[in-house]
């Protein structure tokens, strides 16, 4: 018992001279303080910025960055509640002591007092960490406030725009807040990914791939890139080219900030291509077909021009609102602007009335009126000179259709990521000589990665679209803190992206444990001289180590704390008592039956009426083959606690009994000579003296036969029934040779007066 508080006070020591020696020296602890002290009055400056109405775009840097260090402070806390916790380890080991020494108390002293100055510490880091926080919601407020006044800032109506001056009309055009909607970011994506499906639909093997792998042709991929390949080449020139310079003009603009004119055209031009497609590739997706060789096409006449056209309309609205003409008087420029709204408006009408009537219908006669109100009050806000609230909601429109398609591209994608993920196994498992993974017998990760891909794929474009439509800047990074910190439930902190990440890992490590145990038996374990049941032992614990390793490593990614499951386990202990006995007696008994190998694979054995070949030996069970091709699933307890015979256990051969009768009156030598010349002229019977020789008996004498038998041994007694066959087939071709009969049965019935008594009846 001394002795144990001893080293308890010396771990104590060793501890607080570890922990002193952690603490930062005097400058770093200025340096830190100093730091702070600068942290909190950039906070506290801007504070006091919102007085003066700041833009919202620098408020949102300054955001930005408050939030990081507010990330700074929670690591940091965290940091600080851990050597509190060793502080307090050691103060315990400490304090514990009997023993009272120099050396003791002062140890005792510095770590009071270190602990002390760390709890100061996180006291001062929760404080700015709230103050953080404070001014963050403060930030997130002005954001929304100025936000919503910028969305209902209305100008001068549209009427009054050709009777006002240049002057007022200029004043009144810098009054307006101006809105950047990231205009290039935007315009980067699309064009990249345009000339992603550009190139991939130039490419025999893709669209090969696509033909042999799809389902249906109402596939959002096959349909875009069917429809890319299969236009004109001047078209397929023409998207290329457009796309490529729009790439250069959302990466270089100031290049092209002289050529106003000509980025319009230019950006017109890719806009209208890229509309085109999108729109007639969204019809043919929902389009029903009646030819399953080849999607679909648009109605030539009025319905192609209505599509042309649409397209064109919506890239000139698209373009005029975003690109800066400077040429242009203003009141033009806006009245221009507001006609081409008002005719993109009937536009908008008349294509949402072709759609409707082509694919549902009905659907129209639901939709015509709430559409044609929602559209005419779209028009009065134009007109009226709520310019800003137009924009949102046409920004807003045309962003929800533009994620509406490109989640289905990437929906339908997962189709032929699937078979791409099956195709690569399989040319792994040829480059590797492996057996590919039976699918009825594994878990299908291919199908939960797909399903949880869709899942993910939906809910990431209904937030896209509800950001979009008004969600705010606070309800964005609650949504980003969310996804990255996830939510408490019943002591475990679920993070969606922890759990993505962990379910990636289960979905590319589960199936590999099983090629990987082939590369195992089929390399070093063969090089390595071990038999096959004792390759069959390895591999097996190998494999179950690696499934646990697996869940383990997943359950540690996806955020479940190893620690927590003790509860799980007490539970598990208390079922064990009452209703596991039986499993566990299975598992305990599937250790043995691996290490011990009483049977093996491969084995003959007769167990209970189950007489067969052992296919599988597994921790919970055996499967055993009967020669019915049947397999029987045998508890593995069964197979410890009841008698088993094993013909096969400590090698190959066993004996064989062929019994033979023949008729009264034949020569028993001769008999007995040529059932001992059948026995010898087999290949498989032992004659080398290592077991008893070929024997003949004479058995008895039966009813209808004399009775022998033949007893001998084989080498492989896995050969046992086609040897059998082959000594029949011998013995009565000798016995036949040399005139032996092979009696039947034979009975002599006597029937006594039963003749007489049914004449006298009648």
């Amino acid at each position: 018992m001394h002795m144990l508080k001893l080293l308890k006070l010396l771990g104590g020591i060793l501890l607080c001279l570890i922990v002193s020696g952690t603490v930062p020296h005097t400058s770093n602890a200025v340096a830190a303080v100093t730091s702070d002290v600068e942290r909190r009055q950039e906070i506290q400056l801007i504070v006091e910025s919102l007085g003066t109405d700041p833009p919202v775009e620098s408020v949102k840097e300054q955001k930005a960055r408050i939030r990081g260090y507010i990330n700074l402070y929670k690591e940091k806390t965290t940091l600080i509640k851990k050597e509190i916790e060793q502080l307090g380890s050691a103060l315990e080991g400490v304090t514990g002591t009997e023993h009272s020494n120099s050396a003791s108390s002062s140890s005792l002293t510095g770590l009071i007092a270190l602990k002390q100055q760390k709890e100061l510490e996180l006291v001062e880091a929760r404080l700015l960490l709230m103050t953080a926080q404070d001014v963050v919601s403060q930030l997130d407020r002005y954001i929304t406030s100025r936000e919503t006044k910028d969305l209902l800032f209305k100008a001068e109506p549209l009427w009054n725009l050709s009777t006002m001056s240049k002057e007022a009309t200029s004043q009144t055009h810098s009054a307006a807040p101006s809105r950047s909607p990231g205009v290039h970011q935007t315009l980067l994506f699309l064009a990249s990914v345009t000339l992603l499906f550009y190139i991939l639909s130039m490419l025999p093997r893709v669209r090969e791939f696509l033909s042999q792998h799809r389902r249906s042709t109402n596939n959002m991929l096959y349909i875009v890139l069917i429809s890319i390949s299969e236009s004109t080449r001047i078209s397929r020139i023409v998207l290329g080219c457009t796309a490529t310079l729009a790439m250069l003009i959302s990466l270089a603009p100031f290049v092209f900030s002289d050529l106003v004119l000509h980025t319009a055209a230019i950006l017109v031009i890719f806009f209208y291509l890229l509309l085109r497609l999108l729109l007639s590739c969204v019809l043919l997706r929902y389009q029903p077909t009646e030819d399953d060789s080849k999607p679909g096409i648009i109605q030539s006449g009025k319905d192609e021009w209505m599509l042309y056209g649409f397209s064109l309309i919506t890239a000139l609205v698209i373009v005029l609102s975003s690109v800066n003409t400077p040429r242009i008087q203003i009141s033009f420029g806006v009245l221009l602007s507001s006609c081409l709204f008002l005719i993109w408006l009937a536009a908008l009408f008349m294509f949402c009335r072709y759609c409707c009537l082509s694919l549902k219908p009905r659907l129209y006669h639901f939709l015509r009126l709430p559409l044609s109100v929602a559209l005419i009050f779209m028009a009065g806000l134009e007109i009226l000179g709520y310019r800003n609230l137009i924009d949102h909601l046409t920004l807003a429109i045309g962003y929800s259709f533009i994620v509406f398609s490109f989640a289905l591209l990437l929906y339908d994608s997962i189709e032929f990521l699937m078979q791409l993920f099956r195709s690569g196994k399989e040319w792994l498992a040829q480059h590797f000589s492996l057996t590919l993974v039976e699918s009825k017998r594994t878990v299908k990760t291919h199908k939960i990665l797909g399903f949880f891909l869709k899942v993910y794929i939906v809910f990431g474009a209904l937030i896209l679209v509800l950001y979009q439509w008004g969600v705010t800047a606070r309800d964005n990074d609650r949504l980003q803190d969310f996804f990255y910190q996830g939510f408490s439930m019943g002591g475990f902190v679920i993070s969606p992206a922890r759990v993505t990440l962990a379910l990636l890992l289960f979905v590319v490590c589960w199936p590999a444990i099983e090629y990987f145990k082939q590369f195992l038996n089929r390399g070093w374990l063969a090089s390595a001289g071990l038999g096959r049941n004792d390759r069959e032992t390895f591999l097996t614990i190998s494999g179950y180590l690696g499934y646990a390793a697996v869940i383990v490593i997943t359950l540690g990614i996806a955020g479940v704390k190893l620690t927590g499951l003790t509860v799980i386990i007490g539970a598990l202990s208390v079922g064990i008592g009452f209703g596991l006995q039986n499993v566990v007696n299975n598992f305990i008994s599937g250790l043995i039956l691996m290490f011990e190998k009483p049977i093996k694979k491969g084995d003959w054995i007769l167990v209970g009426t189950t007489e067969g070949y052992v296919k599988k030996i597994s921790i919970r069970s055996t499967i055993v083959q009967t020669f019915d091709r049947a397999d029987v699933i045998v508890p593995n307890s069964e197979l410890i606690s009841s008698q088993v015979i094993n013909m096969m256990f400590d090698d190959q051969r066993g004996r064989l009994r062929v019994s033979v009768g023949v008729a009264y009156g034949s020569d028993t030598n001769l008999v007995m000579r040529l059932l001992q010349e059948a026995a010898q002229a087999h290949d498989q019977v032992i004659t080398d003296g290592s077991t008893p020789e070929p024997r003949v008996l004479f058995q008895a004498f039966g009813d209808s036969s004399l009775n022998f038998d033949l007893l001998v041994h084989l080498k492989d007694i896995d050969l046992k029934m086609r040897v059998r066959t082959d000594l029949h087939l011998m013995i009565d071709k000798a016995f036949r040779e040399n005139g032996v009969e092979i009696p039947f049965p034979q009975r002599d019935v006597h029937i006594k007066g039963g003749l007489a008594k049914v004449k006298g009846d009648t």
